[in-house]
């Protein structure tokens, strides 16, 4: 959850009180006010409780800053001021209800950067265990500071936090932003801020927010949001991708203004990222509809195919089981009518010439096939000693002569009775004298000379 609300009293409140402030914080649909005690501690124990109830019933979520001047690292008066300054703080933000309470560590000085992490390790540590002992709610918040000379580097805070259990960053991203002259562009510089609090385990981050003006790392003064060059909205894309929990506070000169400018703008963001996360969704479902509809055609054409194939094989194999019966058939009947001709009594019937015939009888035994008649009679009726029917040209009519459906021709001086013309052939309308038609065995005509006449 991202909760946003001012560093100190509205602005625009008109009561300019503490109670009044957060009805008005309330009223502008903020969640959250950083009470400020940073120019001095000006409430009395009562008021702190009158104001815990106000906050309880607005709903409105508190955090309390420390006065300005504390130095957790300097002599020891200046140790005991910023002690009495948190103490008296702490026990104010215990009675109001607030989170945390926000200061400023302090100041390098004259030592060295490792004493004066040393001198705040433990003075903070000291700290924390009065709050522990006193049974006081809030955390000890150490912010992000924005000058190089100063004690506060985000990585000199996250040592501290590390070093002293309980007490927790207050990241304040102008300061880092100024302090690293101008390195938050994008959301990839954001991410490596919180990749650098990572080893905290921080389940809720308190933030600071607001425009800035800086000079070779280090920050001069606070600007409304929208005219420095720290944009907010990378912020919001970074905090929505790792759904992270946290309150940001505006530090801006223009108080409730900019807290309800970020509030606007990481709705407007949110609104972006879900119209964003729906059409990539409703993509994804289109592409996964689309990719099962591609994949039921191919299935159903690999179906086909293989339905296809399964059926050309099938014909090919039974095109050639037939094949092969036909030949097998074709074999049998061969040997069939071997058999069957080889089975045949030989035929009675005497040729022409007086000879015994040699073929066999047919069928039943009775049939020649060479003669046509049945056996033991001689047949005279061969082919070749039928007179054909010819047709020839007459005084009145002119005919190519033709026996059946042979017609005769001439070829190299040569008579030729054929069904159709080839090269090199010439009708014949008349038989040519001395000559008559007769058969061949095979019952094809001929042109046959006339006895005595060669």
């Amino acid at each position: 959850m991202i909760t946003f609300g001012p560093a100190g009293i509205p602005l625009s409140c008109k009561g300019r009180t503490v109670r009044d402030g957060i009805i008005y914080t309330r009223n502008l649909e903020l969640d959250a006010m950083e009470v400020q005690f940073v120019r001095g501690i000006r409430m009395t124990e009562e008021d702190a409780v009158k104001v815990r109830e106000t906050a309880q019933e607005a709903g409105v979520e508190l955090h309390v800053k420390a006065p300005y001047y504390i130095n957790l690292a300097g002599d020891e008066a200046n140790v005991e001021m910023s002690f009495n300054k948190i103490l008296a703080t702490g026990k104010l933000a215990h009675l109001m209800g607030a989170q945390t309470v926000v200061f400023h560590p302090g100041f390098y000085g004259e030592l060295s950067k490792e004493e004066t992490m040393q001198r705040i390790v433990k003075n903070v540590r000291e700290l924390r265990n009065i709050f522990l002992r006193e049974g006081w709610s809030p955390r000890l918040g150490i912010e992000v500071m924005g000058k190089r000379n100063v004690f506060g580097s985000l990585e000199e805070v996250i040592e501290v936090c590390q070093k002293v259990k309980g007490i927790v960053p207050v990241i304040d991203f102008a300061h880092i932003h100024a302090r690293g002259n101008g390195i938050l562009q994008n959301p990839e510089d954001f991410v490596a801020i919180f990749e650098k609090l990572a080893p905290l385990k921080l389940e809720h981050h308190l933030i600071h927010f607001t425009g800035i003006h800086y000079e070779n790392g280090n920050a001069r003064y606070r600007l409304p949001i929208k005219k420095g060059d720290l944009k907010f909205e990378p912020l919001c894309d970074v905090l929505m991708d790792a759904n992270m929990s946290a309150t940001i506070i505006s530090t801006s000169p223009i108080l409730e203004h900019d807290a309800m400018y970020m509030n606007i703008v990481f709705d407007r963001v949110k609104e972006r990222r879900d119209a964003r996360v729906a059409r990539e969704l409703k993509d994804a479902i289109e592409a996964e509809e689309k990719a099962k509809k591609e994949a039921e055609r191919k299935a159903e054409q690999d179906r086909v195919r293989s339905e296809k194939e399964a059926e050309a094989a099938r014909l090919k194999a039974q095109k050639e089981a037939d094949k092969l019966a036909a030949v097998e058939a074709k074999r049998r009947a061969v040997e069939e009518e071997a058999a069957r001709k080889a089975a045949l009594p030989d035929c009675e019937a005497l040729t022409k010439s007086g000879e015994r015939c040699k073929k066999k009888a047919d069928g039943k035994g009775k049939y020649c096939l060479q003669h046509k008649g049945w056996r033991g009679e001689t047949i005279w009726d061969l082919p070749e000693n039928k007179t054909p029917k010819v047709i020839q040209s007459t005084p009145k009519k002119r005919v190519q002569v033709q026996v059946d459906d042979y017609k005769l021709w001439k070829k190299d001086d040569k008579f030729v009775f054929a069904k159709e013309k080839k090269d090199g052939m010439s009708p014949i309308f008349k038989v040519p004298d001395g000559r008559h038609v007769r058969y061949d065995k095979q019952s094809r005509p001929h042109l046959k000379a006339l006895e005595g006449e060669e």
